[in-house]
């Protein structure tokens, strides 16, 4: 199994490394390849050669773990991926982001975040390590950047209510929690239906966890909508809504609210 993760790691490795090329395709191999200039960058928005070189390989990454398929093999591959590059994910942003770490963007769907005059929010497609309250680990054109986390890189705060009291994580837009465990937060994404959950303990630290998917139902099951408990939140020119859910908390078999927000009401 190692030895397959290490072939996996080192195919990849050797693409980031190569510089990508601007390719002018006559024929066009998918439809795909009708979507943007520039290969991987995602249709309708602005995303520069870099950044769709990037898209490009996790893409790849997916499609040759799914052609594996063993799900055993899932979770420590990604983990490798993400120490190394990170994994796409998506924030809210600015244009001005586009004089720091570049990420591929585009216009968000909330009619609150397009006013007729004043600055727009967007939303962001990135390569994210790590992210705390105070600051996360970018991986762009083969260098790692660290960036505060201020106005122009702006994640989704989710609010877990433990009885010690209410602790705060950031993490991408639209991402739940499926349970907590030692405070950690799991959560399942996917990716062209490839399933893996992200695990994010209170520093901030991600990583790629191993789960037994048998068990998604029974978590799910305690995943109710609930009115959100202790004083409203605040909202901001970002995050004007907020909703409340319950999770399970895996070690002690508690029932744990969780507060989420998001841009708007779709």
């Amino acid at each position: 199994m190692r030895i397959t993760l290490l072939l996996l790691l080192l195919t990849f490795e050797a693409q980031a490394q190569n510089k990508p090329r601007i390719e002018v395709l006559p024929n066009p191999q998918s439809i795909e390849d009708f979507d943007h200039e520039f290969k991987g960058c995602p249709e309708n928005s602005e995303c520069d050669q870099i950044m769709g070189h990037m898209l490009n390989n996790w893409k790849e990454m997916i499609k040759r773990l799914k052609a594996l398929n063993d799900s055993t093999k899932v979770g420590p591959a990604l983990e490798l991926y993400r120490s190394k590059y990170g994994i796409p994910v998506e924030i809210y942003t600015t244009h001005k982001a586009q004089a720091s770490f570049r990420p591929a963007i585009h216009s968000s769907n909330c009619k609150e975040h397009n006013p007729k005059s004043g600055e727009k929010i967007l939303r962001a497609t990135l390569f994210i390590k790590s992210l705390s309250t105070t600051k996360a680990l970018i991986w762009r054109d083969q260098s790692q950047i660290e960036l505060p986390v201020i106005d122009h890189l702006m994640p989704q705060p989710v609010t877990v209510f433990y009885d010690s009291g209410p602790e705060t994580y950031l993490l991408p837009l639209g991402d739940q929690v499926l349970f907590i465990k030692n405070k950690e937060l799991y959560v399942l994404r996917e990716d062209n239906d490839l399933y893996y959950a992200l695990a994010i303990n209170p520093k901030g630290e991600w990583k790629i966890a191993s789960i037994d998917m048998t068990q998604l139902s029974q978590w799910e099951e305690y995943r109710q909508e609930i009115e959100c408990p202790g004083e409203k939140a605040k909202p901001t020119n970002v995050f004007m809504y907020y909703y409340c859910k319950t999770v399970m908390e895996a070690d002690t078999k508690k029932i744990l609210k969780v507060r989420y927000s998001q841009g708007c009401f779709i």
